[in-house]
């Protein structure tokens, strides 16, 4: 088998650059032949013309499409597997890749086919105005940057793909991190006979010799932004310390970090008390986290399958997490972890108080997370679930090509 991967690298470097490298990996390891076309956005010009082409090549990058049409022809994959499109790759590359014959696989890492922000977030809550409509309120919010054009250039992209029948045509099969991710996807109309739910998964790093009853440490891992809800978790723990000599260790960077560690100043933390470690390479978060009591994720929008998540559950270590969207799915309580209501500080800090407790079952529930890693989140079970992912687009394909293959709207145009 040969798989084409096709990534749009992310600005900063994230979880989602991280997932398709490991996915790599794994093909490659057990002997998949992959060639990878990998690209960068450039950086964006902030005047009206420019706004202008970068939202129509958002729509359709022509540069894309003959780019990839070109290597297909070249390199002759049986199957293009996409990750990131957005912006310089664009959905053309389904169209190219369906022109040449080539089985798609499209995994849906975020919510951009639904939503401005792909994260269902506005103003520190869950919005859904856009889900299942055409997202002009996304664009009235200013949802992408805080920018109209650059949020229109999103909105457009959504509404003329739905429009042109892009995500019912010319994918083959989608890949989800979650039923619950799986289920927003559905509702928002792509096509259920065509999704399929496959988590994320992680090397297995062994768990620490130490257990998590040793630690008085709660962690966060992760970018500092609105959406992850260190700020809630910053409020928590004001309570959390009037009641324990726990500390909490903050790993990671973004652009609220300076606002986040000005907030932690302002509540009267000792540098002791809440600690800032900023950005650490891998091998540093993983002993983090086997040093840990157990992991937050207090998350204001909805998570599909972080791999911090997965990091915690291969070492051994239980999470506290909200109540809702796929977090609610992948922890479960008092048997892998806790949960707080969502977007609540109060229950938030309840749930972090029992953790610290010294009756708390913390190595029991650490236990139940590394079998739950052991049970789903293996590179084995990963590769087993993609390869029958695979299958179905190649019957696909099979089964598309005695069908009628003429130029669509957006060919004929471009």
């Amino acid at each position: 088998m040969h798989v084409l991967v096709l990534h749009n690298r992310y600005r900063l470097n994230g979880g989602e650059d991280a997932v398709v490298r490991s996915e790599i990996e794994l093909l490659r390891s057990r002997s998949v032949k992959v060639t990878e076309l990998t690209v960068t956005n450039e950086a964006e010009a902030g005047n009206w013309s420019s706004s202008l082409r970068l939202g129509a090549a958002a729509i359709w990058s022509q540069a894309s499409y003959r780019q990839v049409k070109e290597l297909c022809a070249d390199v002759r994959p049986d199957i293009s597997h996409a990750h990131n499109f957005w912006m310089r790759l664009s959905p053309s590359i389904h169209y190219a890749c369906r022109k040449a014959g080539v089985a798609t696989v499209q995994t849906l890492h975020n919510f951009r086919l639904l939503c401005v922000r792909a994260d269902f977030l506005r103003d520190g809550r869950v919005c859904q105005d856009c889900l299942g409509h055409t997202p002009w309120r996304g664009v009235v919010h200013r949802c992408y940057r805080d920018s109209a054009s650059a949020s229109a250039a999103v909105a457009g992209m959504i509404s003329a793909h739905r429009l042109a029948g892009t995500w019912r045509t010319h994918v083959d099969a989608f890949i989800a991190l979650s039923e619950h991710s799986k289920s927003k996807f559905v509702e928002g109309g792509i096509p259920k006979q065509k999704l399929f739910v496959r988590p994320n998964f992680l090397e297995d790093t062994a768990a620490p010799a130490t257990l998590p009853s040793g630690s008085n440490v709660v962690l966060f891992v992760g970018r500092l932004s609105e959406e992850k809800g260190v700020e809630l978790l910053l409020r928590a723990w004001r309570e959390v310390r009037k009641a324990s000599p726990g500390i909490l260790r903050i790993v990671g960077d973004g652009p609220l970090r300076a606002q986040l560690e000005r907030q932690a100043q302002n509540s009267g933390f000792a540098a002791s008390e809440v600690q800032f470690a900023g950005t650490l390479a891998y091998a540093e978060v993983v002993r983090e986290i086997g040093n840990a009591r157990a992991l937050a994720l207090p998350s204001l929008c909805f998570e599909n399958c972080p791999r911090t998540l997965l990091e915690a559950f291969c070492s051994g270590r239980p999470a506290v997490v909200p109540n809702r969207g796929s977090l609610d799915e992948l922890v479960h309580h008092d048997e892998t972890g806790l949960k707080f209501d969502a977007g609540n500080e109060g229950s938030l800090a309840q749930a972090l108080l029992k953790v610290l407790s010294p009756s708390a079952a913390v190595d029991a529930w650490g236990s139940s997370a590394r079998l739950e890693y052991l049970s789903r989140y293996t590179p084995n079970a990963s590769f087993e679930r993609l390869m029958q992912i695979y299958q179905f687009a190649l019957t696909q394909r099979c089964e598309r090509a005695h069908a009628f293959n003429r130029p669509t709207q957006l060919e004929e145009s471009s």
